[in-house]
């Protein structure tokens, strides 16, 4: 089953409008080094990379002679067009850039035409980029900050093993002996503290008063 006649007719104004492109300033047509084939003789490595080469007047001849027999297999040549262009040249050159700006005519009038099938807008299974593994760059994602786990294991492993809390200073200090000169001068103030204590008992003494200290002694042998 070949494509209907409307399709066709909408195929070729496709086509049309891409030859027919041009800059925004200038005259310059973007489809002029797309209308033919890679000369195999000047540039052999061409073809050596890219697996199915097209051009713009081969696919029209085509559509004329009614050799395709479903539209999107026109679409599918006429974009492998334009995904060749990009894998093989660098990506900031002026015929890259031509090619994707061809590619997108390409996808914006054949979406207008609702008689024609939905197209496929990533390359196709027989382009350069899915052969050889490779595709345009995928959108870069969010960076979104994750908690580091290398951070909380660091504090957990030094937490406290042990749910006893550490002595107090003054605890420490009582039970900790005292050693050399501290320890002396410890003893000899508790020993002026006793003394203390002790002279507060007794009754204070109230002198020799009128006797003399050999009548006193007297007195204390005879009592």
């Amino acid at each position: 089953m070949t494509i209907t006649a409307a399709q066709k007719t909408a195929i070729e104004e496709v086509i049309e409008i891409i030859v027919a492109t041009t800059p925004a300033r200038g005259k310059r047509q973007l489809s002029q080094l797309f209308m033919d084939l890679v000369d195999r003789s000047e540039w052999p490595e061409y073809y050596e990379v890219i697996p199915e080469p097209r051009c713009i007047n081969a696919i029209k001849s085509s559509v004329e002679r009614n050799r395709y027999k479903d539209a999107l297999n026109a679409y599918t040549d006429l974009s492998l067009v334009f995904w060749n262009a990009l894998f093989y040249n660098e990506p900031d050159s002026q015929i890259a850039t031509d090619a994707q700006t061809l590619k997108t005519v390409l996808e914006t009038e054949w979406q207008k035409r609702s008689i024609l099938p939905v197209p496929r807008h990533s390359p196709p299974p027989s382009s350069a980029q899915k052969v050889h593994g490779t595709g345009p760059a995928a959108p870069p994602q969010p960076f979104v900050m994750q908690p580091s786990t290398s951070a909380t294991t660091k504090l957990r492993s030094t937490a406290p093993t042990s749910a006893v809390p550490p002595a107090s200073e003054s605890q420490t200090a009582k039970s900790t002996p005292l050693k050399g000169p501290v320890a002396a001068e410890e003893r000899v103030g508790d020993s002026e503290a006793i003394g203390r204590q002790l002279e507060k008992t007794l009754p204070r003494w109230q002198g020799f008063g009128e006797l003399g200290m050999s009548e006193v002694s007297k007195a204390s042998i005879h009592q």
